[in-house]
């Protein structure tokens, strides 16, 4: 009972691992695609210059500034009171003596000044809110910070003393890092070392693919029907002899030619086709035949063959 308890957790544990290698490995397949094929687009609401494009659009961003908490005094005072008079019964006392103290600053915390829409596009960054906007252009660009546990960017650039940070969230953090860099790869003419790069890290990602976890989930989810083992006839009831006689084992007949076992045809590999996802990923993926490959769809959406 423990062992097919620890085989089940073992075998859960492998297929976690390799939905997290194939989300990273479509990941990076996905990128490449963009990176060759995207140039950006056009944005509503935004003034674009000649040949400008807009590579992405994140509403619902956040400016954030330093701003200071509310402060403090902290200090005693010392002296001494002197009874004086008494008005309707009431003691009144004058009182000598000082206060020392200071007044101590709240703390600098990252506060949200604003909200709005971040644009990036091929020669800039922009923010734009109901009150506050910014403009990170890559040609004053000194340098930028990727903050992935908290979904922010800081931009630095020449023409603002201080840096401007945009907070968009952790379920767009990935996103926006890769369409930032494509948009700067444009910007700089370094689109194919961009391409190189990723095409380098997803030949990194495909050699850490867990060999034992592919065995185990082809074995497992393998489409192809399973061979049928032929059931041997039974053999004839040897007769009994009597009690006091001895049981003699059937000699076989020498002139009787053995019956050869009965042969097992092979089994089919299916055809190339769309069938149902073997790690559950997606409703449908791609067999090509051979091996499955990255592209899924949608049952919903009209499936297109892959090239």
């Amino acid at each position: 009972m423990f062992e097919k308890h620890r085989e089940h957790e073992a075998e859960k544990e492998r297929l976690d691992a390799l939905t997290a290698w194939q989300g990273r490995h479509d990941a990076y397949v996905e990128m490449i695609d963009t990176a060759k094929s995207f140039a950006g687009t056009t944005a509503e609401g935004l003034l674009l210059s000649a040949k400008e494009t807009v590579f992405l659009t994140v509403t619902d961003t956040s400016l954030i500034e330093e701003r200071r908490g509310k402060g403090t005094y902290q200090g005693h005072s010392q002296g001494i009171s002197v009874p004086v008079m008494k008005v309707a019964g009431r003691q009144i006392r004058y009182r000598v003596g000082a206060s020392k103290g200071h007044f101590v600053q709240g703390d600098l915390s990252p506060t949200a000044i604003d909200t709005g829409t971040t644009y990036i596009t091929s020669s800039r960054v922009i923010f734009q809110g109901a009150n506050q906007t910014r403009e990170c252009a890559f040609a004053k660009m000194i340098g930028f910070d990727h903050a992935a546990d908290t979904g922010t960017t800081t931009f630095s650039v020449s023409n603002r003393t201080k840096p401007t940070t945009i907070e968009y969230g952790m379920s767009v953090a990935a996103t926006f890092e890769f369409r930032l860099d494509l948009a700067l790869a444009h910007f700089g003419n370094s689109l194919d070392q961009l391409v190189s790069d990723l095409e380098a890290d997803l030949a990194a990602i495909d050699e850490e693919r867990p060999v034992a976890l592919a065995a185990s989930a082809e074995a497992a989810l393998d489409t192809v029907p399973p061979v049928v083992a032929v059931e041997p006839e039974p053999m004839a009831a040897v007769p009994m002899a009597a009690p006091s006689a001895s049981i003699v084992a059937p000699q076989p007949d020498a002139t009787v030619a053995p019956q050869p076992a009965a042969a097992v045809a092979p089994q089919p590999v299916p055809a190339p086709g769309w069938f149902a996802d073997p790690w559950g990923m997606a409703p449908l993926r791609w067999w090509d035949g051979a091996a499955w490959s990255w592209q899924t769809v949608d049952p919903a959406a009209p499936a297109v063959l892959p090239a």
